[in-house]
């Protein structure tokens, strides 16, 4: 396994009336790179549930990976956890 740097962008959610996007941020452990992309969605859908908008009926929101990028590793990262910000 493999330790991979992740910055994911979500559109078009609905949150409190409003239409939203969020950055997801962090790092996890996978075998490649869409396996942590799908890793960080489900960590971050653990928090966040409504991110479950982007798997229903079109048209409907989306989320798409900017950058994933494989690190080394070290004794000082945080493994599996990511951090989602609504802007």
């Amino acid at each position: 396994m493999k330790l991979w740097q992740v910055l994911i962008i979500g559109e078009g959610f609905r949150l409190a009336d409003e239409t939203r996007r969020f950055e997801l941020t962090g790092i996890v452990e996978a075998v490649g790179a869409n396996d942590a992309f799908s890793k960080a969605c489900e960590l971050a859908m653990r928090v966040h549930p409504e991110l479950a908008q982007a798997t229903g009926p079109f048209p409907r929101p989306v989320i798409n990976a900017d950058e994933i990028q494989e690190i080394q590793r070290r004794d000082d990262i945080e493994v599996d956890t990511v951090e989602l910000e609504w802007v």
